[in-house]
C-alpha cells in the first residue's frame, strides 16, 4: 500500500472516530444549552471549561504532537526501540510533576484566572464566582487530558489511532450521562462541570491497554538528561510558546465577547462548536495521521517524498473544506435551528450564533490549511517559524477585534479570527515554499479553483431548496430534519457531480481508497 493511500485510510479512521465523537458532542451541545440556553450560568460553565482546555492545548497536545511525535519517530525509525520507551517514561515523568503543579496553582488561583479570561463578568453579581466554583471542579481535567495527549502520541508513532480517536467520545458521554443528574444539583452546571472531570479520567484509561499491546510498560524515570528528553524540551519551548500564542488568541476574543450582550460568549462558543464538527470531520484527523508519516519522511531524508505528502494533504483538505464553507454560510440558520433551539436555547440565541457561525465559515480553509502546513515544518524539528508567523497573526488577532468589536458585535471576533488564520496560513505556505522548493503550489491553485466553482453550484442548490416556499420554514422540526437533511444531499451530490465534470483528480483518489476498503489497518 502506498504511503499516501495508507494516509487517507489512517485518516478514515480517526475521521470515524472523530464523526463519532462529534454527534456525542452535539448531544451534549444540546443537553448543555436545553438546560442553560445562553444564559449567565451558560456563560459561566463555558468560561470554566475553556480556561483548563486552554492551558491542555498549551501543556498537553501542541507541545506533544510538535516535540514527541518527531524525537520517538526518530528512535523508531532507527530500530531503538528499548530507547524509545526509556525516553516516553523520562517525557511521561516529567509531565506528571509539570501537570500535578499547574493543576493545583489552577484551583488556587480559580478566581483570578477567571477575572483574567473574562473580566466583564465583573459586571454581573454572582457571575465571577459561580465561573471560579466550576473551573475548581473542571480544572483538575488539564492533569488526565494532558497525559491522554501524551500516550495518544505513543499510539500514533505506532499507526495505532483508533484508541486514541475513540478517547474524546468518553468525554461526550460522561458530560451527557452527567446532565440526566441536574436536577439533583442546586446549580445544574455543577453536574456538568462533573462530567468533564471525569470525562478526563475515561479518556487516558481507555488509551492504556493499547499501549501495553505496543510494548510500553510505565518505569519512572526522571531523567532530565537523557538525549530526548532535552532535545523534545528544546523543540517544546518555542511551541509552548506558539500554543500560548494561539491560546492568548482565544483569550482575546473572550475578553471581547464576554463586554457584549448576555449570551455573546455562548453564541460564539457554539458557532465554534459547529465549525469544529467539519474541521474536526476530516482536516483534524488528516493532521494527526500526517505528523508521524511526515516525521518519518524527515527522518529518513526524504524531502521530496515530503513535499508531495504535503502537496497531497492540501489538496485533500480543500476537497472537504471549501464546499462546507459554502454549506455552512448558506445554511446555518437551518442548521442552528435543527441543532440546537430546543428549552433555553431559543430564536433570539439562534440569531447570536448564526451571526458568529457566518464569520467563522469563511475562515474553514485557512483553519484547515494550518494543521497540515505546520506539521510540516515540525517533522523537520524546525518548531521556531510557525510560532514567529504566529506571534505576528496574534498581534493582528487583537487589532482586528478593535477594528470589529464595536460594528459586527458577536461576529467581530470570530472574522478577528478568521483574517489572522487566513495570515498565518498564507506565510507559512510561502515560507515553506521558499525554504524546500515548490511542493507543486500549482496544482493546488488550480484543485483550489475546481473547488470554489462547484462549491458555487452547491450553494445555489441549498439556497434554492432551504428557501423553497414550504419545503423547510414554516415547518415541524421533524419536517425541518428532513428538508434539511434532503437539502445537504443534494447539495453534496451537485458538488460531488461538477468535480467529477471538471476531472479534479482528488475524487479519484478518494474513491480508491474506498474500493480498497476490505484491507484492514489499524
Amino acid at each position: 500500500m502506498s504511503e499516501h493511500r495508507h494516509l487517507i485510510r489512517s485518516a478514515s479512521i480517526i475521521t470515524g472516530f472523530t464523526f463519532l465523537s462529534r454527534i456525542f458532542g452535539y448531544l451534549r451541545d444540546q443537553r448543555q444549552l436545553f438546560l442553560l440556553g445562553t444564559t449567565l450560568a451558560a456563560d459561566a460553565f463555558t468560561i470554566a471549561f475553556r480556561i483548563p482546555n486552554l492551558l491542555r492545548r498549551l501543556v498537553g497536545e501542541g507541545a506533544v504532537s510538535a516535540a514527541f511525535i518527531p524525537v520517538f519517530s526518530r528512535y523508531l525509525a532507527e530500530d531503538k526501540r528499548e530507547e524509545a520507551w526509556k525516553f516516553a517514561n523520562s517525557m511521561l515523568t516529567v509531565m506528571t510533576v509539570l501537570l500535578a503543579a499547574i493543576t493545583m496553582l489552577g484551583v488556587v488561583f480559580s478566581p483570578q484566572l477567571v477575572l483574567l479570561f473574562a473580566s466583564g463578568f465583573g459586571d454581573t453579581p454572582g457571575k465571577i464566582e459561580l465561573t471560579a466554583f466550576l473551573n475548581r471542579i473542571i480544572f483538575p481535567y488539564i492533569f488526565f487530558i494532558s497525559l491522554s495527549a501524551l500516550t495518544m502520541g505513543m499510539l500514533n508513532s505506532f499507526q495505532k489511532f483508533a484508541a486514541p480517536a475513540f478517547a474524546p467520545v468518553l468525554l461526550n458521554i460522561s458530560i451527557i450521562v452527567m446532565s440526566f443528574f441536574a436536577g439533583r444539583f442546586t446549580e445544574p452546571s455543577v453536574a456538568l462541570a462533573i462530567g468533564v472531570l471525569i470525562g478526563g479520567v475515561l479518556q487516558l484509561a481507555i488509551q492504556l491497554p493499547s499501549l501495553w499491546k505496543a510494548g510500553w510498560r510505565f518505569r519512572p524515570r526522571l531523567d532530565l538528561r537523557h538525549p530526548g528528553v532535552r532535545r523534545a524540551a528544546a523543540l517544546m519551548a518555542p511551541v509552548v510558546f506558539g500554543a500560548g500564542i494561539v491560546q492568548v488568541n482565544v483569550f482575546v476574543d473572550s475578553v471581547f465577547a464576554s463586554f457584549l450582550e448576555e449570551g455573546s460568549v455562548t453564541s460564539i462558543y457554539v458557532a465554534d462548536r459547529v465549525m469544529e464538527l467539519v474541521l474536526g470531520g476530516y482536516a483534524i484527523a488528516l493532521s494527526t495521521a500526517i505528523l508521524p508519516m511526515l516525521s518519518r519522511q524527515a527522518a529518513e531524508n526524504r524531502i521530496d517524498e515530503m513535499k508531495t505528502t504535503l502537496n497531497f494533504g492540501a489538496r485533500l483538505i480543500l476537497f472537504i473544506t471549501v464546499p462546507a464553507t459554502v454549506g455552512l454560510i448558506t445554511l446555518r440558520q437551518p442548521i442552528i435551528e435543527v441543532l440546537f433551539e430546543h428549552g433555553n436555547f431559543n430564536a433570539q440565541s439562534t440569531a447570536l450564533t448564526t451571526w458568529a457561525l457566518l464569520f467563522f465559515a469563511l475562515g474553514l480553509p485557512a483553519f484547515s490549511m494550518v494543521k497540515i502546513i505546520v506539521p510540516a515544518f515540525y517533522a523537520l524539528q524546525d518548531t521556531r517559524t510557525p510560532v514567529k508567523i504566529a506571534f505576528i497573526a496574534m498581534f493582528l488577532n487583537a487589532g482586528l477585534n478593535f477594528v470589529f468589536f464595536r460594528p459586527l458585535e458577536n461576529g467581530g471576533p470570530p472574522l478577528a479570527t478568521t483574517l489572522s488564520a487566513l495570515f498565518n496560513s498564507l506565510a507559512l505556505m510561502v515560507i515553506f515554499y521558499r525554504r524546500h522548493g515548490s511542493y507543486g503550489v500549482r496544482g493546488i491553485m488550480s484543485s483550489f479553483l475546481k473547488f470554489l466553482a462547484a462549491s458555487l453550484a452547491l450553494g445555489v442548490v441549498t439556497i434554492a431548496l432551504i428557501n423553497w416556499p414550504g419545503f423547510y420554514f414554516g415547518q415541524e422540526l421533524p419536517r425541518q430534519i428532513f428538508a434539511l437533511a434532503v437539502t445537504i444531499a443534494i447539495g453534496a451530490t451537485t458538488y460531488f457531480g461538477v468535480v467529477y465534470l471538471a476531472g479534479a483528480r482528488e475524487l479519484g483518489e478518494l474513491m480508491d481508497v474506498v474500493r480498497r476498503r476490505g484491507k484492514r489497518i489499524e
